[in-house]
């Protein structure tokens, strides 16, 4: 062995010193993880680096991996703005990996305002990745983004940190846009090198365009910004995606119109409710409750906003807990356990009853307490969509208690060849009782999408007619609550005095 090394040229001695210095490598490794208190992570290169205007592949000829401390080292020399800025990386699930790619890192940013002007030192930079603005001559932070916006206009709302010691300003944003809107199209998303343009041949047909909808496929080119907020400029229609640090926060700002509702309580606010304003913060919309329902208290009252938007207001009480408060003596919440410890949701309405068994996560059962909606209005609804054959459209069936009648609303509406959005009419929903929301699917099949089951989360009915165009035309139908859903037959709902022949 040792004669094939001579012949090589490698002596003992190499051997030796190679081996002193690897253990001396590891011990230093060692020392550096003690130091810490913790083990150093290592990330396998290639590393693809993403955060949005900042992106790079890092390789090394000579390196297996590289430990976050050599790696922030690098980025930081890489992108000067990452110098004076506090961030965390953490590994992107992106599958399938481009070829050549081990490792996909985003860095989690923690942004400070800069505000005190007087303590600026010229001549500095503002720097955004590759993007720079030297300023020599003393001017005021106004006038600085003024000069920054006038290239780059997207940063209209942006903010700046500023790094001291590199006399770098570091323009960011901050997520402001509101939760549950729904997004004209064309709709632009991005900044600088990473901005696109959606139209609406790009989303799914039964899409509503929401902001999960546009960052699911935003992320699919840019997978950093899987789980981001949104900054959104309003004249451009336009969504600036955000790298925030930790967790995302709670809704802060919710589009109008939307519904605040518990219980028996069903309330629509709309952008008149708030001097025509087209988002509102929670306590906008706790006020807008307080003057209808004086219980609900800002001392009284958290208001609690669900990504399916709507929102939740719930009363506190010191004694029990939480406490739904219903105006209506008809309308009734309960929650109880059997003697199978089964826990049920009952909600009484003044037209049916709603059963939900919670612990089975069984299917809603359904019970009506008036008398039945006439056969003639599964054939009337019919007719009013077929006036439409193309599109789908939407009705609904109120109940007036006073004079014990059924009758079919035609709400405002915007109808496509496949969605509707319509606006639910405030004053019918407070003067009678809304039974049951009905929409077409036009030529299609019937059936409750995803988009439905996403909407469709208030205590009634619902229904769904298909295949319009045809003779022998399909529906669907069930009773909602809160969620969850139970099939029921029309023959259970309907007066039929003969055999219906329609597929379901």
């Amino acid at each position: 062995m040792n004669d094939l090394l001579e012949a090589f040229g490698i002596t003992k001695e190499d051997l030796q010193e190679e081996e002193k210095t690897a253990k001396d490598k590891k011990k230093q490794s060692k020392k550096r993880e003690v130091k810490s208190g913790k083990k150093s992570t290592l990330y396998k290169l290639p590393i693809m680096f993403c955060a949005g205007h900042m992106r790079k592949l890092f390789k090394s000829a000579s390196e297996e991996s590289w430990n976050e401390e050599t790696l922030k080292k690098v980025l930081r020399k890489e992108f000067r703005e990452l110098s004076g800025i506090y961030f965390k990386l953490s590994v992107l699930d992106v599958e399938p990996k481009d070829e050549g790619i081990n490792t996909y890192l985003k860095p989690e940013c923690l942004y400070s305002e800069f505000t005190d002007e007087d303590k600026l030192d010229f001549p500095l930079e503002v720097v955004a990745g590759e993007e720079t603005l030297w300023v020599d001559t003393k001017i005021t932070m106004e006038e600085i983004k003024a000069l920054w916006i006038k290239d780059h206009p997207e940063y209209i709302k942006c903010k700046f940190q500023y790094d001291e010691k590199q006399k770098l300003l570091i323009p960011y944003f901050e997520a402001d846009a509101p939760s549950g809107k729904i997004y004209d199209v064309p709709v632009t998303v991005g900044y600088l090198g990473i901005t696109k343009v959606y139209e609406l041949s790009d989303f799914e047909v039964d899409d509503v365009i929401t902001e999960e909808v546009i960052q699911k496929m935003y992320a699919e080119e840019y997978p950093e910004f899987e789980d981001c907020s949104f900054m959104y400029l309003n004249d451009e229609n336009q969504l600036i995606p955000i790298l925030e640090s930790g967790k995302k926060e709670e809704a802060n700002v919710i589009a109008l119109p939307v519904e605040v509702k518990a219980g028996g309580l069903s309330l629509l606010v709309n952008p008149e409710d708030v001097k025509g304003k087209q988002s509102a913060t929670l306590e906008e919309l706790r006020n807008v409750l307080e003057g209808i329902y004086p219980e609900y208290s800002k001392e009284r009252t958290e208001m609690i906003y669900d990504k399916r938007h709507f929102v939740i207001p719930i009363l506190k009480s010191s004694r029990k807990g939480v406490v739904i408060v219903s105006q209506d003596p008809d309308w009734k919440h309960e929650v109880s356990e059997d003697e199978n410890h089964c826990k049920w949701r009952v909600e009484t309405t003044p037209f049916g009853v709603f059963r939900c068994n919670l612990t089975k996560k069984a299917p809603v059962m359904f019970e009506l307490k008036t008398k039945k909606i006439p056969g003639e209005f599964f054939y009337k609804i019919r007719e009013i969509f077929i006036r439409k054959p193309k599109e789908e459209y939407a009705v609904q069936i109120f109940f007036d208690k006073e004079k014990e009648v059924y009758e079919i609303y035609e709400p405002v509406q915007r109808t496509t060849a496949c969605a509707v959005l319509f606006e639910r009419n405030r004053e019918m929903e407070t003067n009678k009782i809304l039974v049951m929301d009905v929409h077409s699917h036009a030529s299609m099949p019937a059936f409750f999408s995803t988009i439905d089951d996403q909407d469709e989360k208030g205590i009634r009915l619902y229904m769904v007619l298909g295949n319009i165009d045809r003779k022998a035309f399909s529906y669907v139908l069930r009773a909602g609550l809160a969620g969850v859903y139970g099939k029921l037959k029309l023959e259970d709902i309907f007066e039929l005095e003969e055999k219906h022949v329609y597929k379901i």
